[in-house]
Parts: structure tokens; C-alpha cells; sequence
């Protein structure tokens, strides 16, 4: 008798820890909570470590040649920017001194991290919780945080917003770094189906 109670309670224990370990793993799945991480800033890498303004030759060296480059010529530039398309998607570079530069990432398969680790196909929770979450209403407008800067060009706001669909589910959640900078995940069905990264710099 001992031992049959004695084997419950080591079954039970047992659920309880790959429970709590499942929990750990994937708790930014289930629920969104509050928090004070830090607001999204143009420094931080968009792509596996990589930033806005990171060069090709860093592209390259981090993933490899791209499968196809199409050229475009954009006259803000003067010159040709470089579409760098991969199996997950494509960067955008643009003419710079010396090497092209990042401006623009998009993300649209499965199998390469986007800002703060986020992958297509993750929970859009996953998305909230990556990022700060403290949510402010200003005037009629729902914020997921509000940041007001003066620096010396100016007030810069920072914020992060979800867009929703006429069904009343998430379409979008972006957040901006001034207007020159922001990062958008496409939502469908509570997944990730997009994610773009870009900077407005002409």
C-alpha cells in the first residue's frame, strides 16, 4: 500500500515539474502581463543581431550570399538600392559611404529570428510580452506604452499600438522609434504572419 502511494505521489511531483518546466518555456504564450522592459529603440538588432544600418558585407558574412538581388534605382539616392532576397524573405539596402546599409527588413517564412527573437508563427502574447507592456490612453487613442522625448531636433514619441480588424482581432502590433524608425507584426488567426522592420531616413 505504501508503495502504491508512495508511486502517486512521485507521479504527481513529477507532472507538477514538466508542468512548471512547459510553464517557463512557453508562459509568454499564455499570458501578458505587465511590465517595464525597455521600449523599442533604432539600435537594437532587426534581424539576428544585425541593425538598421548594418552593411552588406555584414549581411553576407551572417547569412551567406543572397539567393536573388534585385536593383532599383531610387532618385532620393541618386543611385540603386539592392532588394537581398532569402528563403525567409528580404533586406533592403540603400547607397552609403563606402558599403550599402540596411534600411528595411522583411521577414514572411518560418526559420530566422526578427527583432527580440520573434519568429513567424509565434503567439502574437509572445510579441506583447517581448516588449514593454503598460498600457496608457491618451485623448481616444489605446497605447501598449507612451514615451514623450524633447531632443535637440525636437519632441520624439515612442510608442507601441495594436491595430485591429472589423471583426475586433489583432491585424497589427507595431511600435515606432520616432517616425524614421518602426518595427510591425502582421497578425492572423494569434499568430505572427509578418514582420517588418524599417527606417524612413530619406
Amino acid at each position: 500500500m505504501r508503495k502504491k502511494i508512495l508511486l502517486v505521489l512521485l507521479t504527481v511531483i513529477g507532472i507538477n515539474i514538466i508542468a512548471a518546466g512547459v510553464f517557463v518555456t512557453f508562459k509568454d504564450d499564455f499570458l501578458v502581463l505587465k511590465n517595464n522592459k525597455p521600449v523599442f529603440t533604432n539600435d537594437e538588432p532587426v534581424l539576428i543581431g544585425l541593425k538598421f544600418g548594418s552593411t552588406k558585407g555584414e549581411l553576407i558574412k551572417k547569412l551567406g550570399n543572397p539567393k536573388k538581388i534585385k536593383r532599383e534605382w531610387w532618385g532620393a539616392y541618386g543611385d540603386y538600392v539592392e532588394y537581398c532576397y532569402y528563403d525567409w524573405g528580404y533586406v533592403l539596402l540603400v547607397p552609403g559611404e563606402g558599403d550599402r546599409y540596411i534600411i528595411n527588413v522583411e521577414i514572411s517564412k518560418k526559420g530566422i529570428e526578427g527583432p527580440r527573437g520573434i519568429e513567424v508563427g509565434d503567439c502574437y502574447k509572445r510579441v506583447l510580452n517581448r516588449f514593454r507592456y503598460s498600457p496608457i490612453k491618451i485623448d481616444d487613442r489605446e497605447f501598449l506604452y507612451y514615451l514623450e522625448q524633447k531632443t535637440e531636433d525636437g519632441v520624439v514619441d515612442r510608442f507601441g499600438s495594436v491595430v485591429y480588424n472589423e471583426k475586433g482581432e489583432i491585424e497589427s502590433i507595431y511600435y515606432r522609434d520616432s517616425s524614421y524608425y518602426w518595427i510591425d507584426f502582421e497578425i492572423s488567426k494569434g499568430r505572427v504572419k509578418k514582420i517588418v522592420a524599417y527606417h524612413h531616413n530619406n
